[in-house]
């Protein structure tokens, strides 16, 4: 079923690329613009079917966003090692993999609206779903303090494909976010916390109905991104 599924390809790939385009913005334009990127520790909580399909995982992430008059965008990559939580029935581990990309336009007060995508890629492939989906939502930023700033974002996911097959309903996927960074040296640095959280509500059907085959991933990243 490798026709279902999004690859992401190497996330040494992504790195990489991202650092080459980020490397080679002109001057000019980091002038009219703000810019950071940054490295994280990611944590993760994952779950597949039922609850008994429980892992926990930690690695490494990085981040980078951009800022232009109305536009933004944010581009995050993951690499998680999940293993079988104690509470559970799962016996073996996996990696995970994941690109997430936000396009923003400010709209009004607090509140901008996203699109994007997200793709995560298990490996071995088929311990755990492979998925892909465009994602659609809005996000209210707010200023809490000096250099202390708090965002709030949620939406849904679209177009949902799965490794091992499956579907979700238009309104079955959703996903949830709080952000919070805090400026340090003069606005050069930025200490960074996130979390995320995605529900796929995926169905299977073995010719005898639809069974019930939910995914759902909690991720939180910490870390420090160097602003331009």
């Amino acid at each position: 079923m490798s026709d279902k599924r999004w690859t992401v390809g190497r996330l040494d790939g992504w790195t990489v690329a991202l650092t080459l385009v980020l490397s080679n913005i002109p001057t000019f334009q980091l002038s009219a613009q703000h810019f950071s990127v940054g490295p994280q520790i990611a944590f993760g909580d994952y779950r597949e079917v039922s609850s008994d399909l429980h892992y926990r995982g930690s690695g490494i992430a990085g981040s980078a966003t951009v800022q232009w008059k109305k536009f933004s965008a944010d581009v995050v990559l993951s690499k998680l090692k999940y293993k079988p939580s104690k509470d559970g029935t799962a016996t073996k581990e996996f990696d995970a993999s994941e690109v997430d990309v936000r396009l923003r336009y400010y709209i009004t007060g607090p509140v901008s609206g996203e699109l994007g995508f997200m793709n995560r890629t298990a490996d071995p492939e088929f311990e755990a779903q492979s998925v892909g989906a465009v994602t659609a939502g809005a996000q209210m930023a707010y200023l809490l303090g000096p250099g202390v700033r708090m965002a709030l974002s949620g939406g849904l996911m679209f177009g949902s494909k799965y490794s091992g097959g499956g579907s979700t309903s238009a309104l079955g996927a959703l996903h949830l976010g709080l952000g919070l960074t805090v400026e340090a040296l003069r606005g050069r640095v930025r200490v960074t916390g996130d979390y995320g959280f995605q529900r796929f509500s995926r169905t299977t059907n073995d010719g005898s109905g639809d069974t019930a085959a939910p995914i759902q991933q909690s991720l939180g990243r910490i870390g420090f991104a160097l602003v331009f």
